[in-house]
């Protein structure tokens, strides 16, 4: 399997346990991950135990069919999509409407209009090009804690086959 392939895995493995995470215990900031080929990270106010339990829970959903748990509605595909769609939109809108106030009405049209279609977009993409739900084999060899000033990060690696 390419490192591309290993890393969609790990993106949607990263989803998965944010996803549980986010839902079953109150935090005090903010939680974000990054993923690679050999695993991902969770960055923020989080447990050992908590990114344990949840990415071993995930990654048994995910392996009995659960895909939705892999696409998420924070994810930076969907960041990135609505930054580009709403940047086309707003700069055609006001270039083709002439400018000036006529320009800037257009403009907050059609970036409102680009951001709405920009969440099922960016879950397509997110199922097409960035994440996997199809964990296969995977396994998580192990959950390490660091600390990056005060902020908590979790690696969790994982092996793909």
């Amino acid at each position: 399997m390419n490192i591309w392939e290993k890393t969609k895995r790990n993106h949607g493995l990263e989803h998965g346990t944010i996803a549980l995470i986010m839902n079953r215990f109150t935090r005090q900031h903010p939680i974000a991950g990054y993923s690679i080929a050999s695993g991902f990270f969770v960055v923020g106010g989080v447990t050992t135990e908590q990114v344990e339990t949840c990415s071993a829970e995930a990654l048994s959903r995910m392996q009995a069919g659960e895909a939705d748990l892999a696409v998420s509605s924070f994810c930076g595909t969907n960041i990135v999509v609505t930054a580009a769609l709403t940047m086309i939109a707003t700069l055609t809108g006001y270039h083709t409407a002439g400018g000036g106030l006529r320009g800037l009405n257009r403009a907050f049209s059609n970036t409102a209009l680009a951001t709405v279609a920009s969440q099922p977009l960016g879950r397509m993409m997110q199922r097409r090009y960035t994440i996997s739900a199809d964990v296969g084999e995977m396994r998580i060899m192990s959950v390490t804690h660091y600390n990056l000033g005060k902020v908590p990060v979790h690696w969790v690696a994982t092996t793909c086959s």
